[in-house]
């Protein structure tokens, strides 16, 4: 892929830091996006207590919102900005939520049973909205388990799928990955602009910014809390996770 885009560094960016009920999350945000970045309380502690959630629906889970913010990318040797990802990095509380087939959340089986059961849950949502023309007409999401993205990086295993309603906006990125066995990450992104030219060129830079959320996603880094460690390791019979 031949790069057309200029955009930030995460690999030397100041890391923004979060100590969820001991594990720890290091996500790096560039200096330039500082003034577009908002943040929870760096420590956050008793995730069994309804108050610390902006979110309480009791028909899905709790919510409680981390950290939102957006990268801008420009053409190279241009500073205009052609486009941008939007970010919206949430912690959410399953609870009961979990379908019937997910035992735990810690492996990628049940994680994956979670994750597709979720979407699932927001696909209708929409379609209670819209046409039955419109639905199967813009609506994308996975239509099997199959089709949900496995992602390992460093430790960490992220889900990921292509997801929303696509008339007028690209659906979105999210990327999902547990915490605890009650708790998941979800990294809502959203790509606006990139779609001046022609069809060919737009595809083209649409392509290059998701490496750009490739790579933004693999530099988050997660250590989880030695009992959450000493569960996933149970779970997956791993001891290197």
């Amino acid at each position: 892929m031949v790069k057309q885009l200029q955009g930030p560094n995460f690999e030397q960016a100041p890391i923004t830091s979060f100590n969820i009920d001991g594990t720890h999350l290091y996500i790096p945000i560039p200096q330039e996006c500082n003034d577009n970045t908002k943040c929870a309380e760096s420590h956050i502690e008793a995730l069994d207590r309804d108050e610390i959630y902006n979110v309480i629906d009791p028909e899905f889970m709790f919510r409680k919102y981390l950290l939102k913010t957006n990268f801008g990318y420009s053409e190279l040797n241009d500073k205009l900005r052609v486009g941008s990802i939007y970010i919206d990095l949430d912690l959410l509380r399953v609870d009961g939520h979990r379908p019937d087939s997910c035992k735990t959340i810690l492996n990628d089986d049940g994680l994956r049973d979670l994750y597709f059961d979720m979407l699932k849950y927001e696909e209708g949502k929409i379609r209670a909205q819209q046409s039955a023309e419109k639905s199967d007409k813009y609506l994308v999401f996975p239509k099997s388990l199959e089709e949900i993205e496995t992602l390992k990086f460093d430790g960490s295993s992220w889900l990921f799928a292509i997801c929303g309603y696509a008339e007028v906006t690209k659906p979105y990125r999210r990327f999902m990955t547990s915490i605890t066995n009650n708790h998941v990450l979800t990294a809502m992104i959203t790509v606006g602009g990139f779609d001046f030219g022609s069809v060919e060129l737009e595809q083209q830079l649409v392509a290059e910014v998701d490496q750009y959320i490739l790579d933004f996603i693999k530099s988050i880094r997660i250590d989880y809390s030695p009992e959450t460690l000493a569960e996933i390791q149970r779970v997956r019979g791993d001891v290197t996770a």
